[in-house]
């Protein structure tokens, strides 16, 4: 029944006027409704949809917001820090106290004027851990490490670049014509002299102050991270197996690796969208950066790799907000090297801030899986060696026409490269077989107290000792008759 829609005219006005218009057929009337609850669906479907996606923008763009003021956050941590951690350190820990004060002898009436030797002993331990006199605990160092790694990338590999480009090539240039008063001369003069002098610079001095500083910065770094950790959660708990630690550092490097080189890729697409590579760019490297920045936490915390990255591609709006500000200081500058020595000197306040930042999770129903990519090439690229290795290991060892005659590889024994020609490993697998022949001998001279087992070397030889191996038939006739002895 279609009685219940609100036709015009049953709202103040006649009831002629409310007769007539319901003379109207019952299929136009039937129609009219259904389009009515049709249209009234439409509208709060879209209203609801609209609300869900102002509401899930909002949620991204508060994520992002405070990824990005985490971040900053390490600036003002690296001032107090090293001042809470060693005071924290120099604190007496109370269940060590308590031990000390079931440990401490009782002292009687009598023997309360001279204390024995065990109180002063123990009185000196406890003014040693409490640093008076005595040797004080490691010391917090990391403003002193952020300061050395201003120096090293901003102070001494940044600077110099930036003198050379700037400073001692415009001058030789200024020289040069002020030498030469023909232009075409100086032109020729310095056409040469300074694509080789940049040669030289960077041959000599950019690249083993890279290499260098990519090491000392990465013991740096760590040495950072875990004076934080230590300070906010205890001890770090690392991956237990060291096969499972170092598998894990040398996929982690692979993968962050073939990630860089994706965004590399991305940046250069030809989208004609405006803007759209230089977006998507920029989310990789903020993600990258997350990634590099929380990764010292995480690794403390035992988290494996799968994990970490799960963990980001599940809550990635608060990660690219924590690593945009480090993605648009590296990528400003034009050359590479400085990009990175920015990088340098920022990563440190970022590894601070990472260790200090609660992510807000749950914001986003969908996750951005762009490291799916790259962890597929890893795990084909190891399971195609995991392959390859199984089917060397699987393969049957025999004998070749052209090796020793009777040739034999032992159970259990690593086989060569290859039988045809002697090997190290072959030569080992020979003195292994002779020397068990001569304790086998040794045991049934002992135990028996009999005749001397007769040589175990056919015709082609004139004793064990002369290193010679003798065929499957031979060894086990020769193992027989000293069983039936």
């Amino acid at each position: 029944s279609v009685d219940w829609f609100p036709w015009p005219g049953s709202c103040g006005q006649s009831h002629q006027t409310h007769t007539r218009e319901k003379q109207l057929p019952f299929f136009l009337r039937n129609k009219i409704a259904k389009f009515y609850v049709s249209f009234s669906s439409l509208v709060n479907y879209l209203y609801a949809t609209l609300f869900c996606i102002m509401d899930s923008l909002y949620n991204i763009g508060t994520a992002i917001l405070l990824g990005v003021l985490d971040s900053i956050k390490g600036i003002a941590v690296v001032f107090y820090l090293d001042k809470e951690a060693n005071r924290k350190s120099l604190q007496p820990r109370p269940g060590r106290a308590t031990k000390e004060s079931l440990s401490t002898p009782v002292a009687f009436p009598q023997q309360q004027q001279q204390p024995s030797a065990t109180t002063t002993k123990l009185s000196s331990t406890v003014n040693k851990d409490n640093g008076g006199g005595g040797k004080r605990k490691e010391e917090s160092k990391v403003l002193h490490r952020v300061l050395q790694c201003c120096l090293l990338n901003g102070g001494v590999f940044m600077l110099s670049i930036l003198l050379f480009e700037y400073g001692v090539l415009p001058g030789l240039n200024f020289f040069l014509s002020y030498l030469f008063s023909n232009s075409g001369t100086v032109s020729t003069v310095w056409g040469w002299m300074k694509p080789s002098l940049s040669l030289l610079f960077h041959s000599f001095w950019v690249a083993p102050l890279f290499l260098l500083s990519k090491i000392v910065n990465s013991l740096w770094f760590q040495d950072i991270a875990d004076s934080a950790y230590k300070f906010r959660k205890g001890r770090p708990q690392l991956i237990s197996s060291i096969s499972k630690l170092i598998a894990d550092t040398l996929i982690s490097l692979l993968i962050q690796v073939l990630f860089l080189l994706q965004s590399t890729v991305i940046k250069y697409l030809p989208i004609p969208v405006p803007f759209a590579c230089s977006i998507l760019y920029m989310v990789h490297m903020s993600l990258l950066c997350s990634l590099y920045a929380f990764e010292y936490k995480w690794f403390n915390m035992g988290w494996e790799l799968h994990k970490r990255l799960t963990y980001i591609e599940t809550n990635w709006p608060f990660f690219i907000g924590f690593g945009l500000p480090l993605a648009i200081l590296s990528e400003m500058p034009n050359s590479l090297v400085i990009s990175g020595c920015v990088f340098s000197v920022l990563f440190p306040l970022f590894i601070l801030s990472a260790n200090e930042a609660t992510p807000k999770v749950s914001v986003c129903e969908t996750p951005l899986k762009l490291f799916s990519l790259v962890v597929a090439i890893t795990n084909a690229l190891f399971s195609s060696r995991t392959k390859l290795g199984k089917a060397a290991l699987s393969t049957p060892i025999s004998g070749s026409p052209a090796g020793p005659p009777g040739m034999m590889m032992g159970r259990g024994m690593t086989p060569p490269l290859s039988s045809s020609t002697p090997t190290p490993s072959l030569n080992f697998q020979l003195n292994q077989q002779q020397r068990m022949r001569q304790q086998q001998q040794h045991h049934h001279r002992q135990h028996r107290h009999s005749s001397p087992v007769p040589s175990t070397v056919g015709s082609t030889g004139s004793g064990a000792g002369m290193g010679l191996v003798m065929t499957p038939q031979q060894q086990q006739a020769a193992l027989n008759r000293s069983f039936r002895r």
